[in-house]
């Protein structure tokens, strides 16, 4: 009996390594070709998100889905939201954006997986692979 209790047990720490699930790879948005360095947005799958080469001080940030098309991006930081630039973008829709909460520090855009880029902040932040920011 007790040779059985050995197997089972390496059976089940490899079934156990095998069964280690992989964080999907995040959303990778990047703004590049500007009088700015290139900056990037990393949306992780947990829900944060990482600003990359511009934007750092409004980290922690997240970010969620309400649905297939609404995407809602949560400003962390102590650098104060910035509503007017918002409030500039929105009778024009630029760049996917619906609305935006300032108490809330929130900003929702129209995001899909079709949507090539959104404006943040007038910057146009478009889909790539990986991110080439510093």
């Amino acid at each position: 009996m007790k040779p059985y209790l050995g197997y089972v047990t390496v059976a089940f720490m490899i079934g156990g390594c095998a069964h280690v699930q992989r964080s999907a790879p995040p959303l990778v948005l990047e703004n590049t070709g500007t009088e700015y360095p290139t900056m990037c947005m990393l949306m992780q799958a947990d829900g944060n998100l990482v600003f990359r080469g511009g934007f750092a001080f409004y980290s922690p940030a997240a970010w969620r889905r309400t649905d297939k098309d609404t995407l809602i991006l949560t400003l962390g930081g102590s650098e104060p939201f910035p509503s007017d630039v918002f409030r500039e973008q929105l009778p024009k829709h630029a760049g996917g954006l619906l609305s935006f909460d300032e108490k809330r520090r929130e900003i929702t855009y129209r995001f899909n997986d079709k949507s090539e880029f959104l404006n943040f902040g007038n910057y146009y932040f478009y889909r790539v692979a990986d991110c080439h920011a510093q």
